[in-house]
């Protein structure tokens, strides 16, 4: 009897073939693998994609009109997709695995544990037409034994498509919505506009950003503090202002409130209490993908897409780590016991040694919270980090350090507050003194309250109990609001994550948790740990986004569009209508094709009125300097730079053709792009310094590269020193 298992990727079916087959089984080995009644084969993500629309339809195909919207397709139909890296057709991998159905007794579904993994198979099966027994596997790790383990635990497929009902229902509604708003924007503006369930609030969160930096006015606030004697010597209190007279402010932009107060104390004794307490800051949880990109953003200024990149590298080239697009943070109790051969193994790829107690139990180690994934560990691979890229080498060490770390006792301080009240409020004094620095003395940088830091807070440390302030001399200070910080990639992957908190309707805020009920690591989020990255990407190459000095900033062009952009598609409400309704399709109560249904029907409200009479002349067209080969303005287009010469025009197929101009483009370096300053650099003739270049053998390198007269980029290679060995 022989069972086909369709893995979702090579390296897990090599790592299936590995525990079950009972055969040795390399990185490379070529699939399908036999053994044990077993054929392990693979899929290469997801093998299929919706048909475009004009395949469906050709009045549907260029020139976009807006007499054919909206676009709808009922069970829309797949065909084989194409490989986005190398443009490659999948279908060869689906003859195979079609082949190799005619020749098994029935199917392990060996998807990742998550809907679209659920939806990679399930749908493969269906465009195949397969109607034999299909079981279900969950494989959260590539542990051999815990795979073996998982195949133990096999359940029957039907109960399980559910999940990939709903990401099929989620896939439809994407393209359906993506179709019909991109073109209803692009049609009214005379340009292309983009619009996307996830990449238009993501947009939205940087424009309102961007918004609230520009109009921020400095305002002056006041404080007052009071000093005077006490037997643990001179102390000095805040004032901390009740919430009425703070209505609603964080700060008091009043002085004379203040100055009465003042008046009132000045020269008085006030008798206060004192409590002191211990507190612990326990380890911070291991890694799940969102705190991973946005640790290195603010560590490295890793873009988040590096990040990612160089964890599925680190899967791919090493099999270094667990799972890395994972939204956990939490892990099973079996991987505590795997722990000490685990980190045992990690701490000689790193050459180090911790004084780890593998006694002591993190709250990571919770099997009730780990559902579908588990946080991002180091896995037992032989995996040196001499053999590792410099950049890759720091997100190991980064995920090895989160994993140890839970091995290792809290930081423990003692904190003093004292307070008495006063009129409108209170005033307080706190002194903390480190007890125990427990794992920040081994890993200081990845404290969660930086304890440290915290520490020494200026004041005296005053016991337990009563005590006199005496001879009170209060003082008042002048302080200025300050704007809100610009986003960095990683905080935008953070808010990305938690954008409930930006809601104002309560309603559609209690269901953006909701939707994330379980999913320690995401509080009301829109996109995945695993489209993040991308969407942000996307946002920068249409011209939405950009950076400048390591901040993300949106363009002109982006401004003026959100501000354009129907309110019931714009905010991340438009995700938690649809996750209501895909709950229903997951649980069988509503079907298939009723997303889409709501897509439509919220289009139809806006699509005789949006864009209307607007438009957006020359948004987004940033002059940088002057063309090499004819003088005019280069403009910057998304992410790269060309000449304003150029003239595109579109053709009867479709596609664009460059019709006019001089043809000058600006693109980038070895996968280095270009910023703003370093384009205008170079058009001015100047040399730019470029670091993390890669070469086509994926080797990292930083090097200086020149603008040549014909409108080329050329490195500048700098000869060696002679050493003094060489010199005569």
């Amino acid at each position: 009897m022989s069972k086909l298992v369709i893995a979702e990727k090579p390296m897990l079916a090599r790592d299936i073939a590995r525990a079950i087959t009972g055969k040795e089984v390399s990185e490379s080995a070529r699939l399908p693998i036999s053994g044990n009644g077993y054929t392990v084969c693979a899929c290469a993500g997801h093998l299929l994609e919706l048909v475009k629309p004009d395949a469906i339809d050709p009045k549907w195909g260029m020139p976009w009109s807006l007499d054919v919207l909206p676009i709808e397709v009922h069970d829309w139909p797949k065909e084989p997709a194409v490989d986005k890296k190398t443009g490659e057709s999948k279908k060869p991998l689906i003859d195979q695995i079609a082949g190799l159905l005619k020749t098994c007794d029935s199917v392990i579904a060996a998807g990742d544990p998550d809907d679209e993994g659920q939806l990679i198979v399930d749908e493969l099966l269906d465009y195949l037409g397969y109607a034999g027994k299909v079981e279900r596997v969950y494989v959260n790790d590539n542990i051999e034994k815990n795979i073996v383990k998982a195949f133990d635990k096999l359940v029957p497929n039907d109960s399980c498509r559910g999940a990939g009902n709903a990401a099929y229902a989620r896939q439809m509604a994407d393209m359906c919505f993506g179709v019909n708003e991109t073109r209803l924007a692009t049609k009214r503006l005379d340009g292309l506009f983009t619009v996307g369930r996830v990449q238009t609030p993501t947009l939205g969160l940087v424009v309102k950003r961007d918004e609230a930096i520009a109009r921020h006015v400095t305002r002056k606030f006041y404080e007052l503090f009071a000093s005077g004697d006490s037997d643990a010597g001179e102390l000095t209190f805040k004032y901390l202002p009740g919430k009425e007279l703070l209505a609603g402010e964080k700060h008091l932009f009043e002085r004379h409130t203040l100055e009465a107060l003042k008046e009132k104390l000045d020269g008085r004794d006030l008798h206060f209490e004192t409590t002191v307490s211990k507190k612990q800051e326990n380890p911070p949880l291991p890694y799940n993908l969102t705190v991973l990109l946005s640790d290195m953003s603010e560590r490295f200024g890793f873009t988040a897409a590096e990040t990612q990149q160089i964890t599925q590298d680190l899967r791919d080239k090493y099999k270094a780590i667990t799972y890395n697009r994972s939204d956990s943070q939490y892990l099973k109790e079996e991987h505590r016991e795997q722990a000490p051969a685990v980190l045992a193994q990690a701490m000689k790829n790193l050459g180090v040694r911790w004084p780890l107690d593998y006694r002591l139990h993190s709250k990571a180690f919770n099997d009730g919270n780990v559902t579908a994934h588990h946080g991002i560990i180091p896995q037992e691979a032989d995996a040196p980090v001499s053999a590792m890229e410099p950049d890759e080498a720091k997100v190991y060490t980064a995920i090895c350090e989160r994993y140890a770390v839970q091995f290792l006792p809290p930081a423990v301080y003692d904190v003093s507050e004292s307070t008495v009240s006063v009129d409108g409020g209170t005033l307080k004094l706190t002194a903390k003194r480190l007890s125990d620095a427990g794992f920040t003395a081994v890993f200081p940088n990845i404290s969660n309250s930086r304890v440290r830091e915290d520490s020494d807070t200026g004041n005296p440390w005053v016991p337990a109990g009563s005590h006199t302030l005496a001879g009170i001399s209060c003082s008042i200070t002048e302080g200025e609001t300050t704007p809100p910080a610009p986003y960095t990639e990683g905080t935008l992957i953070t808010d990305m994550a938690s954008i409930a908190k930006y809601v104002k309707d309560p309603e559609i805020r209690e269901i953006l948790k909701r939707k994330d009920d379980g999913k320690k690591g995401e509080h009301g989020g829109i996109g995945t740990t695993a489209t993040r990255s991308s969407i942000i990407e996307g946002l920068k190459t249409r011209g939405y986004l950009e950076e400048r000095k390591g901040k993300v900033r949106a363009t002109d062009k982006a401004k003026a569009f959100y501000a354009l952009l129907p309110p019931e598609i714009r905010g991340a409400d438009v995700t938690a209508r649809w996750w209501l309704i895909q709950q229903d399709i997951a649980d069988g109560k509503a079907d298939v094709n009723a997303l889409q249904d709501s897509v439509i029907e919220v289009f139809n409200h806006h699509r005789e009125t949006a864009y209307v009479g607007a438009s957006i002349a020359g948004a987004g067209k940033t002059v940088v300097g002057k063309c090499p080969r004819c003088g005019k303005d280069v403009i910057k287009t998304g992410s790269i730079y060309a000449c304003s010469s150029i003239k595109n025009e579109k053709q009867e197929d479709g596609t664009w053709k460059e019709v006019a101009g001089c043809g000058f483009k600006l693109f980038g370096f070895c996968t280095k792009k270009f910023t703003e300053k370093q384009a205008a650099s170079l058009l001015d003739g100047k040399a730019v310094s470029l670091r993390g270049c890669k070469s086509k053998a994926g080797k990292t390198f930083d090097c200086t590269v020149v603008l040549q007269k014909d409108g080329s980029v050329e490195p500048i290679f700098t000869p060696r020193k002679p050493t003094k060995k060489g010199r005569r």
